[in-house]
């Protein structure tokens, strides 16, 4: 970055009270006290673990911590400044920690004028040559008094980072991307050549290159390098898009849809393979076909009516296909998307790149500094059409909801160390009221029909009993009185039956049923040993 930029950019940062954050510091001054606070930033910058252009220290400003109004970590303006004659010594106190990082950071030593006050811009440049660590001749130096390290930036934050951090930080600088690495096992032959012309009929490929051999083709699109070996191998990425089966080659390359079965405690799995382009188109079929529903809302006094989903196929297409884009495939974990009766979950487990961080995809809208893990995808899935422009998906994402009247997308963790990235979709909460009323209104019709067809059982058994209780003599209708709750609920009785509600013997059992048969209430069918006694007709009515 040229001088004369930086010293505008720093000028302006200062002039507008800009809030530290992962690529400002403030210090009043580079006293002792604070050399090891300045050299740990100083390190974290040369990381440049957030992807920003450039990180400053200033030397001279202090930062505003106010308890009563509660401003904090904003420059104190008029600025405190260095003393002019001061400038060279401080200077030379900053070089002195610059030494103490490994391998050697890019900076410049600048100087500005504000309110009428000299200040120092210590600028430090992203390195290539990473990770940049802090010497033990640093830790040993009792007027630096820190502990040596690898450090970085988060938020106003300069630390050494923690496990899922310093796996980041080494892939960052060795440029390792596992898509674009050759698969270890998978060759020209386990790409599947139809799917190959089909993304290219797709993403209008020229005549002459759909015709292409599947050899020049995979060449063409820089699916395949030589192997030292011989053959071909294929790239990640062109197993991810073209392989038949990629979870062959590269496990858990696959989305999982885990429902709540409805009315139960238990949950159902769908999973859904292929090459992941076609994963997409499947997984938002899906969705809309047996998830995604709807109520025609009219309001009373009101003339045309609104429909409301439960939720929006935009939503779900864009956080999905995010899902299936920014996977770290390295990783032997699906992407999992769980369906609850009142929000829908999305899981990867991974974080984002850096700068974005869980907590600007729950504030903004706009990333236009968005860094992709998997860049060859990337460009696949913007010419197929499955992405629409750079980093605008969770935009799109938010409005969907915002126009369907639902709750905001919940993006988490909200801390720095849990590695993976969910949100949350909550149900529409007009769509979640009709619901439980149409629900509670079916439940009260089949209470309805459930108590009418009791209350004519009821009936039913009262007036079978009336019936008998006339046509047989008393020893005889106690005898047989115990079986017409049965008969009445079931219309049919057996040898067996009896003996059970009775506790009698298959003899006496017999004589009972044949008090009813006697008696014109049951009739029997079937063989001596299996027969059956059906309840007359005359009683199935009543």
């Amino acid at each position: 970055m040229k001088t004369e930029d930086i010293i505008r950019m720093a000028h302006d940062i200062v002039e507008q009270c800009a809030v530290e954050n992962d690529y400002i510091e403030y210090k009043k001054s580079a006293s002792d006290e604070v050399k090891g606070s300045i050299l740990k930033t100083i390190c974290a910058f040369a990381n440049n673990y957030m992807n920003r252009e450039i990180g400053l220290i200033f030397i001279g400003i202090k930062e505003e911590d106010d308890k009563e109004n509660g401003r904090k970590a904003v420059p104190v303006r008029p600025i405190s400044g260095i003393d002019e004659a001061n400038i060279e010594t401080t200077e030379n106190s900053l070089k002195s920690l610059l030494s103490h990082v490994h391998p050697k950071p890019v900076y410049h030593l600048l100087q500005d004028k504000i309110d009428d006050r000299f200040y120092i811009i210590l600028a430090i440049e992203p390195g290539n040559d990473g990770p940049y660590e802090t010497s033990q001749l640093a830790e040993r130096d009792k007027k630096i008094n820190m502990k040596a390290g690898r450090y970085i930036r988060i938020r106003r934050d300069s630390r050494i980072p923690n496990k899922r951090e310093e796996f980041e930080l080494l892939k960052k600088f060795a440029d390792f991307h596992f898509t674009s690495e050759l698969n270890e096992t998978a060759t020209l032959d386990d790409l599947n050549y139809e799917y190959m012309k089909e993304y290219l009929v797709r993403t209008n490929a020229t005549p002459d290159v759909r015709a292409l051999s599947k050899l020049d083709m995979a060449k063409a699109l820089h699916l395949i390098d030589s192997s030292e070996y011989g053959g071909y191998r294929a790239k990640n990425f062109a197993v991810l898009m073209f392989a038949d089966e990629p979870d062959r080659f590269i496990p858990y390359a696959y989305v999982e849809i885990i429902r709540e079965v409805v009315g139960t405690d238990k949950m159902e799995s769908k999973s859904f393979k292929g090459p992941i382009w076609i994963q997409a188109q499947r997984i938002r079929e899906y969705f809309r076909d047996t998830i995604m529903a709807s109520y025609t809302v009219r309001e009373p006094g009101k003339s045309g009516a609104h429909r409301v989903f439960n939720w929006p196929l935009e939503m779900f297409e864009e956080l999905s296909t995010n899902c299936i884009l920014h996977k770290e495939y390295s990783r032997r974990q699906y992407i999992g998307i769980y369906v609850y009766h009142d929000h829908l979950s999305f899981i990867n487990h991974n974080r984002p790149l850096p700068p974005i961080t869980i907590e600007d995809l729950n504030e903004n809208t706009v990333f236009d500094d968005r860094k992709y893990l998997n860049e060859d995808l990337k460009e696949m899935f913007f010419k197929l059409d499955l992405i629409q422009s750079y980093g605008s998906g969770i935009r799109r994402a938010k409005k969907a909801m915002e126009d369907n009247g639902s709750p905001r997308l919940v993006y988490s963790p909200d801390n720095d160390t849990d590695d993976y990235t969910q949100v949350i979709a909550y149900i529409n909460e007009e769509y979640a009221r009709i619901l439980e009323e149409e629900q509670r209104n079916d439940n009260n019709t089949k209470q309805r029909e459930d108590n009418a067809s009791l209350t004519n059982s009821l009936q039913n058994e009262t007036s079978l009993k009336q019936v008998l209780k006339q046509a047989l003599k008393q020893e005889e209708f106690s005898k047989v009185e115990c079986l017409i709750d049965f008969l009445v609920n079931n219309q049919k009785i057996t040898i067996q039956d009896t003996i059970s509600i009775t506790n009698k013997s298959r003899t006496t059992a017999w004589r009972y049923l044949k008090i009813l048969v006697d008696a014109g209430v049951v009739h029997p069918d079937g063989e001596t040993n299996n027969v059956v006694y059906y309840l007359a007709s005359k009683y199935l009515s009543k």
